[in-house]
């Protein structure tokens, strides 16, 4: 394993890390927990908010034994604790969800407005709430910041001087965030990227346009180029996987072999046949919204881009199940489509004739939904 700063934090961690808002029960978080961490995967990021709540607990208990092993990040939404009497009382909730005593990291969580930052950032806010709670041992290391504003805003939050980290959303198909990382790791901020394989496009899609991705001999998905792609940036610090089994733990630590050699030109490379990538066209949801009102409470517009999707990236059949789960992280889809009756009127207003009913029968198939 490869291991780099995280800012002026004054600790190491992993290149690969552990995104935890897509285990899909206890048990499978616990064997991919110690897995990565067997491999040296050293940091979880995780949050309140994922899997219906069940993240922290599944990740705390996972890791509970072995806990000189990892850095535990957790973190707030701003508008949840606007003062810092509103953190420390997050915190110490979060802490009593996870099992555990203290947090290495914490987050300020969503950061994509001017306003968020300056409130943050006065006299018994947020920041002086987080900070209260380090200087009382409740959180080791340092706060950080997650990122889904402007550069503008960016640039200040690190110019703050208050964050030894940020996570950006960042891949090789999204690459919006790059001069954001630049910066952040010219100022000595850590960058710790979330969505690597874009929501798991990366990872599952069989168009061949995705090719040059895999592994020589075609042993590997795409997931092998994605990831390696974002190993060789230097400016990013560690990469969050959001692990769905223990071979996806393995398949990503395989991603470091050679990673040394990699460079600009490697990158650059993949750039550029990224961005001449074309896939497939056909007879898909257009996201128009016309079905959008369900009169049980079912939302098949999103449900039908999700299978478009599935279909236009190519994904394999058997990978059905896991594709839906993947694009529902933070809600049970099989109570969402439990709900739908099969009634059609979504379908009758559908301007494409595209047979939703059909389609949603095939994920209540997949899903194992009566």
């Amino acid at each position: 394993m490869q291991y780099r700063p995280l800012g002026n934090s004054g600790v190491k961690v992993s290149v690969i890390s552990f995104g935890s808002m897509r285990y899909p029960d206890e048990e499978t978080a616990c064997r991919i927990l110690n897995r990565g961490l067997d491999l040296g995967l050293n940091y979880v990021d995780t949050s309140s908010g994922y899997i219906d709540g069940k993240s922290e607990q599944w990740s705390g208990a996972a890791i509970r034994r072995r806990r000189g092993e990892v850095y535990f990040s957790d973190k707030s939404a701003w508008a949840s604790a606007p003062k810092a009497d509103g953190v420390r009382a997050n915190i110490e909730r979060q802490l009593k969800a996870a099992g555990l005593d203290y947090f290495d990291f914490y987050q300020l969580w969503g950061l994509d407005k001017e306003e968020t930052l300056r409130e943050a950032l006065v006299k018994r806010g947020f920041v002086a709430g987080v900070r209260k709670a380090q200087r009382d041992g409740l959180i080791k290391h340092g706060l950080g910041f997650t990122f889904h504003g402007t550069p503008k805003l960016f640039r200040a939050a690190v110019d703050s001087g208050e964050f030894c980290c940020a996570t950006v959303s960042y891949n090789l198909m999204n690459r919006a965030e790059e001069p954001n990382i630049a910066y952040a790791a010219s100022k000595g901020v850590g960058v710790i990227v979330m969505n690597p394989l874009a929501g798991g496009l990366l990872g599952l899609a069989g168009d061949p346009a995705l090719d040059f991705l895999r592994r020589e001999g075609g042993k590997a998905g795409p997931w092998w180029g994605a990831l390696r792609f974002l190993h060789a940036n230097p400016g990013i610090t560690t990469s969050i996987v959001g692990f769905t089994a223990v071979a996806e733990v393995n398949q990503a630590a395989s991603t470091l072999k050679g990673v040394q050699g990699l460079g600009e030109d490697y990158r650059a490379d993949l750039v550029s046949r990224m961005d001449g990538v074309k896939f497939t066209e056909g007879h898909f949801c257009t996201g128009c919204g016309y079905c959008k009102e369900c009169p049980h409470g079912f939302k098949p517009t999103r449900f039908m881009q999700v299978m478009r999707d599935f279909e236009i990236y190519r994904v394999k059949a058997k990978d059905l199940t896991h594709w839906i789960l993947s694009k529902y992280p933070h809600q049970n889809i099989r109570e969402l489509m439990a709900k739908c009756c099969e009634c059609a009127q979504c379908q009758e207003k559908c301007p494409q004739h595209l047979e939703i009913v059909e389609s949603i029968r095939k994920g209540k198939a997949a899903l194992g939904v009566k």
